[in-house]
């Protein structure tokens, strides 16, 4: 875990050019199932899976991101990320080790997509680890792709590492502070992400309390209702995210639209994966916990179908959880001098 900040400096000033007016700040979270990322105008969420181009993609949008890299070293020749290309061999996603691999071409596609051209970039991520830093760095750097169709071309010039649920934790209690005039207790931020839940405490000043992470997230769940669909059908387990597209559509159905009908199974494993997540969760972040005035349950997973009726009754669930690290970090982003 990333215990402080970690600031990669930008550029001399002749490689950066002039004119402030040009520097944009992003806040950006690559997580297992979804790219979240904030700008000063927009926030965006994209679904984190890729394809090496195929000839069927020829319309990209805010959710299904078409690149092809022209001058930069994150990537080569094209890529796409995003939406609907559940039906096309081929498909990478951040499980199964891959997430210091895809993470920065993520990123960098969609930075693209959200930037003007010629911008000059304060960039602010989380990530699990700070050994993964290494494999960020190469971000800071001057890149041009194309991206659904538009010519980018920008510089980034600093990036600020920070724990993952810093940027949550962060924004909502910048939150709590413009919509009351009382003091904002301490709380704990549980960000339910698809790999682990971060657990960060933020005593009544706003000062960090301490971090703890726990694993597995999100996707453990994921992976046991796809055996146990496998088990009562006598087939071949469907995939973890057939089985994320269900729930999420709240059809509880493979793959969101499929015949096999997994809500009873659901029902049955939901409780006892939140069961084991508290278990790890008290293990690793109690002192945490036992600070916090306030708990608050963030990120994907916080939106999990009857997820708050099995969690303590002192736990409440964030309004956008999934979007909240990006614009926290997005506020860390606007600090870089």
């Amino acid at each position: 875990m990333l215990q402080s900040l970690n600031t990669i400096s930008e550029p001399s000033a002749a490689s950066r050019g002039s004119g402030k007016e040009r520097t944009a700040a992003v806040g950006l979270a690559v997580g297992n199932h979804a790219i979240k990322l904030s700008t000063a105008s927009q926030d965006y969420v994209i679904r984190s899976q890729s394809l090496n181009y195929h000839p069927e993609l020829v319309a990209g949008t805010d959710n299904l991101l078409l690149g092809e890299a022209i001058a930069t070293d994150i990537f080569s020749g094209k890529l796409a990320v995003g939406e609907n290309l559940d039906t096309h061999n081929g498909v990478q996603t951040l499980g199964h080790g891959l997430k210091g691999e895809l993470y920065a071409r993520y990123a960098l596609l969609a930075i693209a997509h959200a930037v003007e051209s010629g911008a000059f970039i304060n960039l602010a991520v989380s990530l699990p680890t700070s050994q993964m830093c290494p494999l960020i760095e190469p971000l800071k750097n001057s890149h041009v792709v194309l991206v659904n169709g538009e010519r980018k071309e920008f510089l980034i010039n600093n990036i600020t590492f920070l724990p993952e649920g810093l940027g949550a934790a962060t924004r909502m209690r910048e939150l709590k502070m413009q919509r009351s005039t009382q003091p904002v207790p301490s709380f704990a931020a549980l960000d339910f992400g698809g790999g682990n839940c971060s657990v960060v405490g933020l005593d009544s000043d706003g000062k960090v309390a301490g971090f703890a992470q726990t694993t597995p997230g999100v996707m453990a769940l994921y992976a046991s209702i796809a055996a146990a669909v496998a088990a009562e059908s006598g087939g071949i387990a469907p995939t973890d995210d057939a089985i994320r597209l269900g729930v999420e559509a709240c059809t509880y159905q493979v793959g969101g639209y499929g015949e096999k009908d997994f809500r009873a199974i659901y029902d049955e494993l939901l409780p006892q994966w939140i069961s084991s997540q508290l278990s790890e969760i008290r293990a690793k972040a109690g002192d945490i916990l036992d600070k916090a005035a306030v708990k608050v349950v963030c990120g994907g997973g916080a939106k999990l179908p009857g997820l708050m009726a099995h969690l303590p009754s002192d736990y409440a669930q964030a309004s956008e959880p999934q979007q909240l690290e990006s614009q926290g970090l997005l506020e860390f982003a606007r600090r870089i001098t």
